[in-house]
C-alpha cells in the first residue's frame, strides 16, 4: 500500500518523480500495490500506527509555501501536526487525500494541522492541479524541491505520515494510507498530540 522510494538520494528522486507524473502511474516505483475499492475502506489509525518511544525530535528542514515562502515545522510548534509526505502520481496517496482534508477540517479548531509535503517536482501548478481534480480544499500547498524530507524521515515510500505533539517531538509514524478522519482515527490523533495550551 505504499508506493516505494527505495534508497534513492534527491537528484534522482527528481528524476523519477519527473518520469512517473508524465507517465500517470509512478514511473516503476509502485510495489505491491493493492488500493481499497473504496477509501472508507482504509486502516484506521490505531491498526496503522506506529508509536515512537521515546519521541524523536521534528525534522529541521525548510520547505516551501505555495506562495513561496520558506518554513519549518518550527512555525506549528504548539500545534499538533500530521506530516504527509505524498506525490501526485501515488495512487495510495490519491486514496487518501480526501481523508486528510477533511481530518483538517474537522480539528482545525483544536489547533492541529495537516502538512502534505509532495515529493514530486512538478510545483505549485501541479499540487493544484491535483488538488483541483480531486476536490481538496482544506489543505495548504507545500513544496520540497530538494527531497529533504525524505532523507529526513528515512521515508521508505509514500504516503508515510508522521504526527507531531505540540511540543515538537514526532511520537508515532504511519507507512501507508489511512482513514484518517474516522472517529477512532481522529480521537487516537487528539490524545497523541496533546491538549491545546
Amino acid at each position: 500500500m505504499v508506493s516505494s522510494i527505495q534508497s534513492i538520494g534527491p537528484p534522482l528522486l527528481r528524476r523519477i518523480g519527473r518520469r512517473a507524473a508524465l507517465a500517470g502511474l509512478g514511473g516503476g516505483l509502485l510495489s505491491g500495490l493493492a488500493l481499497p475499492a473504496r477509501a472508507g475502506t482504509l486502516p484506521l489509525l490505531p491498526a496503522a500506527l506506529r508509536r515512537l518511544v521515546p519521541p524523536e525530535p521534528a525534522p529541521k528542514v525548510p520547505f516551501t509555501t505555495g506562495a513561496g515562502q520558506t518554513r519549518t515545522l518550527a512555525a506549528w510548534r504548539g500545534d499538533g501536526v500530521v506530516l504527509n509526505l505524498w506525490a501526485t502520481w501515488c495512487l495510495p496517496c490519491k486514496a487518501e487525500m480526501p481523508a486528510l482534508d477533511r481530518l483538517a477540517q474537522i480539528v482545525a479548531a483544536s489547533r492541529i494541522v495537516v502538512l502534505p509535503v509532495p515529493i514530486d517536482t512538478g510545483g505549485r501548478k501541479a499540487v493544484m492541479t491535483f488538488y483541483r481534480e480531486n476536490r481538496i480544499a482544506h489543505l495548504p500547498v507545500l513544496l520540497d524541491p530538494d527531497g529533504r524530507f525524505v532523507a529526513a524521515l528515512k521515508a521508505p515510500g509514500v504516503p508515510t505520515t508522521v504526527i507531531i505533539d505540540r511540543q515538537g517531538r514526532m511520537v508515532g509514524r504511519v507507512e501507508g494510507p489511512v482513514q484518517w478522519d474516522a472517529p477512532s482515527s481522529v480521537a487516537l490523533l487528539r490524545k497523541l498530540v496533546g491538549a491545546a495550551t
